[in-house]
């Protein structure tokens, strides 16, 4: 099989207009230096040549003997002076004049005797001065000072020059370093740009402006849109880099949490639970993982990306709110309990209807009417006349059916629910709706933990007993739940998320009931208590305000939940 051929390199405009950009401004920066250093250097030049000058001219001017020498206009002694410091200092020329311009000295002695070309009147009259000329030799720079004899007065001028030519010649070689100075700073910022210009085209993929916005837009979208939370975190930092909508819901994270590589919060700043912050640390496999974060139960993945250039990888995590299916699990098992229940009975109730029946044609109604109502308290036990009693009992109709639908349960596994004669709950004990959900999510999940135990003593032969005593007063409902099961060995392991005596190879499902009653009641700011009974077994004592300080940060549907 011919293997498909690999697709071209795709070019783009995005990096080439920055290469070019960045090409430009390279050149023309250096362009721009360079031509600001050369005129500086330029200009240094020219005025250390004056400076220069004006130097030698005022050295010589000063030289014993000189100014009785030009005095004399003995040009025997004066011509091999200038001559002397003209060699010594490389300059061009070196020419001594009396005060009326007249030379007594020049590099070419058949024009000694002529005059000056050039300004002298101000040196003349005692002044020093700098010019540019062009004389006998050429375009100089020169400097003029006055000879003074020993009483002050001007005797003569020293005139000391340099031609541009030499000038230049310096200046040309500076501007030749400069210039490669210059290709050089040009040939590195190129080369720089083009190091640039890769990089960038490797970090966006080569792809246009227009696409990575639209790349972004959609990417929103599509965090927008996910029914699913995701969270990326920065393994080296623990940092958040990304959060979706879904994921802050779940988590009930602030609306104004910022993610970022480098100064995102942690989950420990952001408050998340403690049972999922140190699941995400333990770097083992997560993979579909229930994690009781708040009052909801979360489905966890979390995955590793290869962090860029060999870096540090990023940390994906996946939330999954299970609450509501596991709500809708727990209603399908107890629908097909209740089902199970009522089919098991349906012979029976069919031969206590007979028997009933008969007893009217033989017009005993009375016996009928007795024998119906002990079959109806057989149903809730010994201590509840009927379910109408109960329900008139508790104005919470919530838990009034809750404790209906357990009862069945208990009697169908063959055990005892036993509900107290003093189970009672007024309407201003009841609460609002809130109050009703937390309180069948505890009651709901202690006759759960109870009746599990109270099995494990009936399979044993003994017990298999729960009781359930419910009362209100001082504005809070306390509830006490009494099982004669084997006991806790450690309760307060018990409330910890996971947490299961049972090892049936579904141990990640179990260890939650307990769990979410204590976040329940810490929500509501009330207490359990957990001890042991008089005859064995385990009793737990809820106190559950009516009108606690509820906070609904990561709550779910917690009656649902248990």
């Amino acid at each position: 099989m011919t293997p498909s051929p690999r697709p071209a390199p795709r070019g783009s405009r995005l990096v080439r207009r920055l290469l070019a950009l960045e090409i430009v401004t390279v050149v023309l920066t250096a362009v721009i230096a360079g031509g600001v250093s050369a005129w500086t250097t330029r200009q240094t030049i020219e005025r250390d040549a004056a400076d220069r000058m004006r130097s030698i001219a005022a050295t010589l001017a000063v030289a014993p003997g000189l100014a009785e020498a030009v005095a004399a206009r003995d040009v025997t002694r004066v011509q091999p002076a200038a001559e002397a410091v003209r060699r010594g200092s490389g300059v061009s020329f070196v020419t001594v004049m009396d005060p009326r311009g007249t030379r007594l000295s020049h590099p070419e002695p058949a024009r000694i005797g002529e005059t000056y070309q050039g300004t002298f009147v101000p040196a003349a009259a005692g002044a020093t001065l700098v010019e540019t000329f062009p004389g006998t030799l050429g375009l100089s720079v020169r400097a003029i000072v006055p000879v003074r004899a020993p009483d002050g007065a001007v005797v003569g001028m020293v005139a000391v020059g340099q031609l541009r030519v030499q000038v230049a010649d310096r200046v040309a070689r500076e501007l030749a370093v400069l210039a490669l100075a210059a290709g050089a700073a040009i040939a590195l910022g190129v080369g720089l740009a083009v190091l640039a210009a890769r990089r960038v085209k490797r970090d966006t993929l080569g792809l246009e402006p227009r696409e990575i916005t639209a790349l972004h837009r959609h990417h929103e979208a599509v965090m927008a849109a996910m029914r699913e939370g995701l969270l990326v975190l920065d393994a080296a930092t623990g940092r958040v880099v990304v959060v979706n909508a879904e994921a802050a819901r779940l988590l009930g994270l602030p609306a104004a949490v910022t993610p970022s590589r480098g100064a995102g919060p942690t989950l420990d700043e952001l408050g998340v639970d403690p049972a999922l912050r140190e699941r995400l640390a333990d770097r083992s496999p997560v993979t579909d993982e229930t994690v009781l974060v708040g009052e909801r139960l979360l489905l966890v993945n979390r995955t590793e990306l290869a962090g860029q250039d060999g870096g540090d990888p990023d940390l994906v995590v996946t939330l999954r709110d299970r609450t509501e299916l596991e709500a809708m699990t727990r209603e399908l098992d107890d629908a097909r309990s209740v089902t199970r229940a009522l089919r098991f009975a349906a012979h029976e109730h069919a031969n206590h209807l007979q028997a009933v029946s008969t007893l009217i044609e033989l017009g005993a109604q009375d016996d009928a009417r007795d024998l119906a109502q002990r079959w109806s308290r057989d149903l809730l036990g010994p201590d509840i006349d009927d379910d109408a009693d109960l329900r008139e009992r508790l104005a919470d109709p919530a838990l009034a059916a809750l404790l209906l639908d357990k009862a069945t349960d208990a009697r169908d596994r063959g055990l005892q629910l036993r509900i107290t004669p003093a189970t009672a709950l007024d309407a201003a004990d009841a609460g609002d709706e809130q109050a009703s959900t937390d309180r069948v999510t505890v009651v709901g999940n202690l006759l759960d933990n109870a009746l599990d135990a109270a099995l494990e003593s009936a399979h044993a032969g003994r017990g298999g007993v729960v009781e359930l005593d419910v009362q209100a007063g001082g504005g809070a409902v306390v509830v006490r739940v009494t099982d004669d099961g084997p006991g806790l060995a450690d309760a307060e392991s018990a409330f910890t998320p996971g947490w299961s005596t049972k090892d049936d190879g579904r141990r990640e499902q179990r260890g939650l009931g307990l769990a979410l009653v204590r976040r329940v009641v810490d929500r509501r700011g009330g207490a359990i208590e957990v001890g042991p009974g008089t005859d064995g077994g385990t009793v737990f004592t809820v106190t559950l305000p009516v009108a606690g300080p509820v906070d609904q940060r990561g709550s779910g549907s917690t009656a649902a939940s248990r």
